[in-house]
């Protein structure tokens, strides 16, 4: 029994933890979005109607690196539904309905209550953590996006220093 409760209590903050990584990595994606806003205006900054061939190509790259990574971002921030808790409200209704079956029953198993709450949060961890396994991916992919028009960035001025 008491491996169980152990269990329990690391299944019930899972469940927390997966429900807010979720605006953890909004809040890191958010950070993404911001560096391709100030990489695409820097950008236009280095792009002059008569570019070298070589510092077209990267600012080329540097375009499409943040179109993607924009792209991404739009897919991570995207709204999705987490699965949460219940109200409390709903477990009062329902520990009422318990405790009156209980009443015409006392023979019965009162375990009901929590190993019911253990199998939902096992299945919004599941949820929640493909959620969360989605997005970041997107993020991931938008953070090499900024990496990579950051360099292409960085090459066009090297380009244009020497």
């Amino acid at each position: 029994m008491q491996e169980l409760n152990e269990l329990s209590a690391y299944v019930f903050e899972r469940d927390r933890h997966e429900f807010s990584l979720g605006d953890t990595l909004d809040i890191k994606t958010g950070l993404l979005l911001a560096s391709l806003a100030f990489l695409a205006v820097q950008s236009s900054g280095l792009m002059a109607p008569t570019l070298p061939l070589g510092s077209f190509v990267l600012q080329i790259l540097s375009v499409l690196s943040m179109a993607l990574g924009g792209v991404c971002c739009a897919a991570e921030l995207w709204p999705r539904d987490y699965l949460r808790e219940a109200m409390p409200d709903k477990y009062e209704a329902w520990i009422s309905s318990l405790d009156e079956y209980r009443s015409h029953h006392p023979n019965a198993d009162t375990t009901t209550l929590s190993s019911t709450r253990f199998l939902a949060a096992k299945e919004r961890i599941q949820n929640n953590a493909a959620i969360n396994n989605r997005k970041s991916i997107f993020m991931f992919i938008a953070f090499y996006c900024v990496v990579a028009a950051f360099a292409a960035n960085l090459g066009t001025l090297a380009m244009r220093l020497f």
